[in-house]
């Protein structure tokens, strides 16, 4: 029964989906026969003669994560004299379809997108396959999509070494609470919620109780409220919270702050995220663990430079096509650490 209802929610969205990019492109005609239309997609370029055009789709390019690997793919693509068409989706699956939609018409050779929503990619396919265009997939998810590459973090990996830290961390400031919590990105991106599953494998693992699995949707905000409910029973038995994104983490700190608990109960977050730096500098945060959004970026460019130029990628695992981006950790010092201790 649940695999029939997931098929029927799956069918659903898509004809949502399907329904939304048909109603765009009839406005889209409407406009243009009555005025300028107004561009959905901003141009980077390294070359206007260049003879391959990238399309590159962004999460949201006003989070700081996102704004580093578009950064990554600008640069590398200009190194290789590479045109790209930038389209930022601003966290909107409207916007998603509607941009890589817009960036197919511009003519472009293959598209590197980093998808707000992996659901939507079966339609992002869809619209690439009838217009013979290759794919790469760089972060959140797929969407069980066959994709040429997908170029990712191991999560996983990093939840380990998150739990690992946190005993670490519980040994050292000598915390006698055998209890953690975790806040939960939003439940489609899938690969980073493995993150939170390793990190919930470790502590259980050495006998401690997750007291709370609370999702807030990478959302600062969400995540501040979050531990409030936390801390309103737990505040005095907690040992640690690990937050699978830097922005749930930072809110996460200020209610751990506000509550009186700063260095009492630890809080590790995922990313690397400048401000995430900032705040375990100053006390409020005790640990994150670090992607390489600007590498990941840049591979993205070189993978689809392969494949454009006919070459052969090397994945590290050849079954999903992944490609792995180192991640390590930025411990309570703020300084990077490549290895445990």
């Amino acid at each position: 029964m649940n695999k029939v209802l997931k098929t029927i929610s799956g069918l659903i969205l898509f004809f949502i989906v399907f329904c939304l990019v048909i109603y765009n492109q009839i406005i889209s005609s409407v406009k243009n026969q009555t005025s300028e239309p107004e561009a959905i997609a901003i141009t980077e370029t390294a070359s206007e003669d260049s003879e391959y055009t990238i399309g590159w789709s962004v999460y949201n390019n006003t989070f700081e994560f996102f704004h580093t690997m578009q950064e990554g793919v600008l640069d590398r693509a200009a190194e290789l004299g590479i045109h790209v068409i930038a389209h930022d989706q601003k966290s909107s699956i409207v916007e998603m379809i509607t941009g890589v939609t817009d960036l197919i018409e511009q003519g472009i050779d293959i598209l590197i997108i980093s998808p707000y929503n992996p659901n939507a990619m079966r339609v992002i396919i869809g619209l690439t396959e009838d217009a013979h265009i290759p794919v790469v997939v760089v972060d959140i998810g797929t969407g069980g999509t066959d994709v040429e590459a997908f170029i990712i973090t191991d999560s996983f990996a990093g939840g380990s070494l998150a739990g690992e830290y946190a005993l670490e961390l519980i040994r050292r400031h000598s915390i006698t609470s055998t209890n953690v919590a975790i806040l939960k990105v939003e439940e489609t991106a899938a690969h980073a919620r493995r993150r939170g599953e390793a990190f919930k494998d470790i502590m259980t693992q050495d006998g401690y109780t997750v007291v709370a699995e609370i999702t807030a949707n990478s959302d600062q905000t969400q995540s501040y409220e979050a531990t409030r409910e936390i801390l309103a029973s737990y505040a005095d038995d907690l040992a640690v919270i690990f937050a699978e994104n830097d922005r749930m983490a930072l809110g996460a700190a200020q209610a751990v702050e506000e509550a009186g608990k700063r260095g009492q109960i630890m809080v590790i977050g995922f990313d690397g995220d400048p401000a995430a730096i900032t705040a375990i500098q100053e006390g409020l945060m005790q640990g994150t663990i670090a992607q390489q959004p600007y590498e990941m970026g840049a591979l993205g460019v070189d993978v689809a430079y392969t494949i454009l130029t006919g070459g052969r990628v090397i994945y590290d695992d050849v079954e999903s096509k992944e490609l792995y981006v180192e991640i390590y950790l930025i411990d309570e010092t703020g300084q990077p650490r490549r290895h445990m201790q």
